[in-house]
């Protein structure tokens, strides 16, 4: 008996720590509570976590009125992607014998160009998005989308599998970077939704998973910042 009440004990614990860490967010993406009291930008200054340098890069591009007072959709990469995006950047000069450099060296006009890729005008749930599906595109080819900077993603929602049933599992965003290839979609590079529908008062966040290229493709990012910064030297 006092076997079985400590293992009880124990699982409630391990619940309560869980929930204590995670308990904003669904495993397949989305907020258990997902009404935020305070703008976009309150929510990315509050989540030092995930979105510090995010909310930094958005100081330095001039964008915090947008994210305060505009009604927008904000697919929200992490610091993750911003760290990355630096580090191959770095990695160039270093290769150059060129010194590195910091957040703070980059332009406002490349970051604005950056972060713009992932915002759309007005507030969209995921409910808002088709179907898409990359091995049948043709029957659900999800929605090209004109981003704020004036890029095209497709977005759309995928229908995941469960117990082997098709598509009745979770329905997780995928966005696309669709003109890389136009001709073969799979081709394309893409990325998830990790935590769809939080709703601050001006708009909603799709946070996407922390294993993604900012700006998509590989070297797009450290080439822009180089442009940038050769004009500067």
């Amino acid at each position: 008996m006092k076997k079985t009440i400590t293992c009880m004990l124990l699982l409630v614990a391990g619940c309560m720590l869980f929930t204590s860490c995670k308990k904003e967010y669904y495993k397949d993406g989305g907020l258990a509570n997902p009404i935020y009291d305070g703008t976009i930008y309150d929510y990315l200054t509050e989540k030092t976590l995930y979105f510090d340098s995010v909310k930094h890069i958005i100081d330095l591009a001039g964008m915090k009125d947008m994210f305060v007072k505009d009604t927008i959709t904000f697919f929200a990469f992490t610091d993750d992607a911003i760290k990355a995006a630096m580090d191959d950047l770095n990695a160039q000069r270093f290769a150059n014998q060129e010194d590195s450099v910091t957040l703070d060296d980059i332009g406002p006009e490349v970051w604005k160009q950056f972060i713009s890729m992932y915002i759309l005008t007005g507030k969209r749930l995921a409910s808002a998005f088709p179907r898409v599906q990359r091995d049948n595109i043709r029957a659900f080819p999800g929605i090209n989308y004109i981003m704020l900077n004036g890029y095209i993603l497709n977005i759309g929602l995928e229908y995941t599998n469960y117990r082997g049933v098709e598509a009745v599992g979770a329905r997780i965003i995928q966005l696309t970077d669709v003109t890389f290839d136009p001709v073969d979609f799979r081709k394309n590079s893409y990325i998830r939704v990790a935590s769809s529908d939080i709703q601050p008062r001006n708009g909603v966040i799709h946070a996407l998973s922390y294993l993604h290229t900012l700006g998509f493709r590989g070297a797009e990012f450290r080439r822009v910042a180089l442009d940038y910064l050769r004009t500067k030297e």
